[in-house]
């Protein structure tokens, strides 16, 4: 009866062990819901707004290109472990949504930019350029670079914080609370920035890449872009562009980390104007918003 009995209470510890080995590997209900987010200025929405309540995801890290981005196999994982995902509009999320919804359904995607008015891009063939037939015109000429606009920029937070509440079941005082505390930051930058940019209104911006078109329509200001759809420009085209930078007195090309930009220099040189770097994807939005202003300040009025 002794041996029996031990032998009982071995097993009974064996099997403790396996168990609670298994259940360690397996999520508990302290752990932090996993949001992916499209790119690094969303992910600064959702920290501003869940805090600590969530684990953050970014598909699109830092100096990589949302336009010709496709995930790595730990991204991947990531995606199948997390319980939300906020687009952004960007053009990588529309050949990836329906691949990821089908190979993880439970996976809750949220359209961020609903409710939103897109401007338009001017429509732009490049010479020997033939337009993709399965395109529609609205498809080509949509801006998508919605983050950086005022008023598209809070649709964007508001979308964000109603999918944490009805997906993840967050606590919607304490998401209201911050969510409107972050609103009336960005309301005072742009009040700001708009009192301080008013002498230019009208005035043209010069910029390699289109991503800047939200931010300067906040100002009353006109983009003008070397690069469209992704293509540098003809000879012509560059020396067209060359021609209206002079008319227009541009003192100024903006560029990004995230393309190479040897025409934007080429047409800076042409002109006598300064090649400036800004980011549109960094992280910290609301200082890079405050950095795009006063950047934009500095060069327009030769401050």
């Amino acid at each position: 009866m002794r041996k029996r009995a031990i032998a009982i209470v071995l097993m009974s510890f064996v099997t403790l062990v396996i168990f609670g080995s298994g259940k360690s590997e397996t999520p508990t209900s302290n752990e932090k819901p996993i949001v992916a987010v499209s790119i690094l200025p969303q992910a600064f929405f959702v920290d501003k707004i869940a805090g600590d309540l969530v684990e953050t995801v970014v598909l699109v890290g830092e100096g990589q290109d949302p336009h010709s981005y496709e995930p790595s196999p730990s991204q991947m994982a990531q995606l199948a472990k997390s319980k939300l995902w906020v687009l952004s509009g960007t053009d990588f999320e529309r050949a990836l949504v329906d691949k990821i919804s089908s190979l993880y359904p439970s996976l809750a995607i949220i359209d961020g930019t609903e409710g939103m008015t897109f401007r338009q891009l001017e429509a732009h063939v490049h010479e020997g350029e033939t337009p993709d037939p399965q395109a529609t015109a609205e498809d080509l000429n949509i801006d998508r670079h919605t983050w950086l606009g005022w008023a598209q920029s809070e649709i964007l937070i508001q979308n964000t914080e109603q999918a944490l509440i009805e997906n993840l079941g967050l606590p919607k005082d304490v998401l209201d609370q911050r969510t409107n505390a972050f609103l009336d930051e960005i309301d005072t930058l742009f009040t700001s920035l708009k009192q301080q940019l008013s002498g230019l209104e009208g005035s043209t911006v010069f910029v390699y890449h289109p991503a800047f078109g939200y931010f300067l329509d906040s100002f009353g200001l006109h983009q003008e872009a070397v690069e469209t759809g992704g293509k540098e420009p003809t000879a012509k085209e560059l020396a067209n562009l060359i021609a209206e930078a002079k008319k227009d007195e541009a003192k100024a090309i903006f560029v990004q980390s995230q393309f190479p930009v040897f025409s934007a220099k080429k047409v800076a040189e042409a002109v006598g104007a300064k090649v400036v770097a800004l980011d549109p994807l960094a992280y910290d939005w609301l200082a890079n918003i405050r950095l795009m202003g006063d950047t934009l300040l500095e060069v327009q009025k030769g401050l």
